[in-house]
């Protein structure tokens, strides 16, 4: 390895290290402030609710890497530009394209990490976390339960909860096209919830056909989510996600979650090779003039993808943008305007 590239490497990962601690400090007190302050305030375990963000954490390491990156690229190549070091280079008669090889080489390591790593790890952790929060559910059923809370049975029956006291639900409501049942109360004993005190009325087309009251009854539950602004297919392999999305589309349902989160799983990571063409350009296209980037122009446009990205993210999962353009279009700008400056700037 050359000088240069030991150089550029050292600084870039140094930078690269302080932002992405940043990063994912910020997305982990995000979890806190919106998640688990309410649930510790409502007698939460403390410590599981530390378990859950550090299954939490391989997600933030993943999606904070790239912009990690390319706040690290912009400030290590705009001091680079101010302190002459750039245009000593091309005096020196080193090339632009030897000064982006190496961080097109790191760019590309960051990018396999974050593949592997978005396929096998963070969605495993996803899982574990949602578990940890279902198991929270299950034997306090106040912490994370509200009045007007939903979930589904085994049978797929929607149970309506409208009452939530310390240790037990009350008011509920199941229901079915096919069954009506109204129960007093209920406590969750493991994977069943036990329903007390209630009336369970069937149908026939729209007229009622049985009337039973009953003192005491089990539901086996097939899943208790709770959901804190996370998307469900971010817990799914590519294989699972192209499953899912294939069926959707067939029954004629649009799968823009699903394929957004598909096409995003490619292009998250790719962002960091994207990220060194585009700095590397701006960075010596100004060189030809007076302009310098500064810490503020860092800011602005490493917060500038992470507005069109989460933009994009929205209205591909809204099917309001095609998936792939709304995965992949953040990548497309910069890496389009990143070759434009390359090609145009000094040499």
């Amino acid at each position: 390895m050359k000088t240069l590239d030991r150089y550029l490497l050292r600084e870039v990962l140094a930078h690269f290290s302080l932002g992405l601690a940043v990063i994912v400090l910020l997305f982990l007190a995000g979890a806190v402030y919106e998640v688990l302050a309410p649930l510790v305030a409502k007698g939460a375990d403390p410590y599981t609710l530390l378990l859950y963000l550090f299954y939490r954490t391989p997600e933030a390491l993943v999606r904070g890497a790239p912009v990690a990156y390319l706040f690290a690229l912009l400030f290590l190549l705009s001091r680079l530009g101010e302190d002459s070091e750039l245009k000593a280079l091309l005096a020196l008669g080193i090339r632009r394209e030897r000064v982006l090889l190496p961080l097109l080489g790191l760019g590309a390591l960051l990018a396999l990490l974050g593949f592997l790593l978005g396929e096998s790890l963070v969605p495993k952790a996803l899982a574990q976390g949602q578990d940890l929060l279902r198991r929270q559910v299950l034997e306090r059923p106040r912490t994370l339960l509200t009045p007007g809370t939903t979930f589904q049975d085994a049978r797929g029956r929607v149970v309506y909860v409208g009452e939530v006291a310390r240790d037990r639900i009350g008011k509920l409501r199941i229901l079915s096209q096919e069954e009506v049942v109204l129960a007093e109360e209920g406590r969750f004993q493991g994977g069943i919830l036990q329903v007390k005190k209630g009336l369970r009325v069937t149908y026939e087309g729209d007229r009622p056909r049985t009337l039973t009251r009953f003192q005491e009854g089990e539901l086996v539950l097939r899943d208790l989510t709770f959901e804190p602004w996370q998307n469900p297919a971010n817990r799914m392999t590519l294989k699972e996600l192209k499953e899912e999305v294939e069926r959707l589309r067939k029954s004629g349902v649009k799968a823009g979650l699903e394929a957004t989160t598909y096409y995003r799983r490619y292009a998250e990571p790719a962002a960091s090779l994207v990220f060194a063409l585009f700095a590397t350009g701006l960075a010596f296209y100004l060189l030809g003039g007076s302009r310098s980037l500064g810490l503020v122009g860092v800011a602005v446009l490493t917060f500038f993808y992470y507005a069109t990205w989460s933009v994009g993210r929205i209205m591909g999962e809204q099917n309001a943008l095609e998936p792939m353009l709304a995965a992949w279009g953040p990548n497309l700008a910069y890496g389009l305007l990143g070759l434009l400056l390359f090609l145009g700037g000094r040499r």
